[in-house]
């Protein structure tokens, strides 16, 4: 081979390799490039579909804080997970909150939602992992991005599921990390739409595991304004929604449900202790008593 042969072959070579990297940058992230935010996965271990299905038309996003699944069969996220601990709180109490609502660049235009699909829709724009939880502008910006946004009952989402969020940095804050995945179900036989394209979750729900204690449990919710809620196992979640969201946990830990507060400040310490009289009704009943008494002298 003559240089100049060797030359065109390695400004070929070059061509080729610059174009492949170029090819490879615009291509879509897929599931296996959550190695670059396994921080925010108890052990690095993603949520693992047990229903195959669902795996159809994914894309794998690694925003700033937090990790997300998304559908474009839904146009929603299919769930969002994060790492808390004390110090990220302690952040995001320092910053106010900047609505930030914006379609997903990183998505192709097919598979978005775009801020029209909710306009007028009577739903909320629901967050997975919550502005709440963020502790920078970067990580607060991500979390306005509809690749993190489900539509969510008004209710639901204002009451219910505000509690979910704060209950959630309560139990950090007492136990010093927790592991959130939060996600979507799609249980009914008859899915609504929102302008005929993002489809309208049946429940949402929030896994949550606390390493410092080895135990997890689940909210789950229905998407609508009865304010119910209840507390279920990882196993439990499974089986409804076919995503095992915990997959690093042991058996025994995903089949036990943490009795999980409903509100920030309850007692997690003692579930099962039965509760206290209140001092002043304790002081009412010995007076009553001490009434009796003096009938009977």
């Amino acid at each position: 081979m003559t240089i100049s042969d060797r030359f065109k072959h390695s400004v070929k070579n070059s061509v080729i390799m610059t174009v492949t990297a170029v090819v490879i940058s615009m291509t879509p992230a897929q599931a296996d490039d959550f190695s670059q935010c396994s921080q925010s996965f108890y052990g690095g271990i993603y949520p693992e579909f047990i229903n195959t299905k669902l795996n159809n038309n994914t894309q794998a996003l690694c925003m700033d804080g937090f990790a997300v699944m998304y559908s474009g069969v839904s146009r929603t996220p299919l769930w969002s997970a994060e790492y808390l601990n004390r110090a990220r709180l302690e952040q995001a109490k320092q910053i106010d909150r900047e609505d930030s609502f914006h379609e997903e660049s990183r998505l192709p235009k097919s598979m978005r939602a775009s801020l029209s699909d909710y306009s007028g829709s009577g739903y909320d724009r629901g967050h997975l992992s919550p502005n709440g939880d963020m502790a920078t502008r970067s990580q607060q910006y991500d979390s306005f991005s509809l690749a993190n946004i489900a539509p969510q009952s008004p209710r639901n989402n204002r009451y219910i599921w505000r509690n979910i969020e704060s209950a959630t940095r309560y139990l950090t804050q007492q136990y010093g990390d927790v592991y959130a995945v939060t996600g979507v179900a799609f249980t009914d036989k008859k899915t609504k739409q929102l302008a005929n394209r993002v489809l309208v979750p049946s429940h949402f729900f929030k896994a949550v595991y606390i390493p410092a204690i080895n135990q997890a449990g689940v909210y789950y919710a229905p998407n609508d304004e009865s304010e119910r809620i209840e507390v279920i196992s990882v196993d439990e979640l499974a089986g409804k929604i076919g995503i095992d969201v915990l997959p690093g946990l042991d058996s025994k830990t995903k089949t036990q449900a943490f009795d999980l507060p409903l509100k920030a400040g309850e007692n997690t310490d003692t579930p099962n202790a039965e509760a206290k009289e209140p001092d002043w009704l304790l002081l009412v009943w010995a007076i009553i008593e001490w009434i009796l008494t003096q009938l009977k002298a």
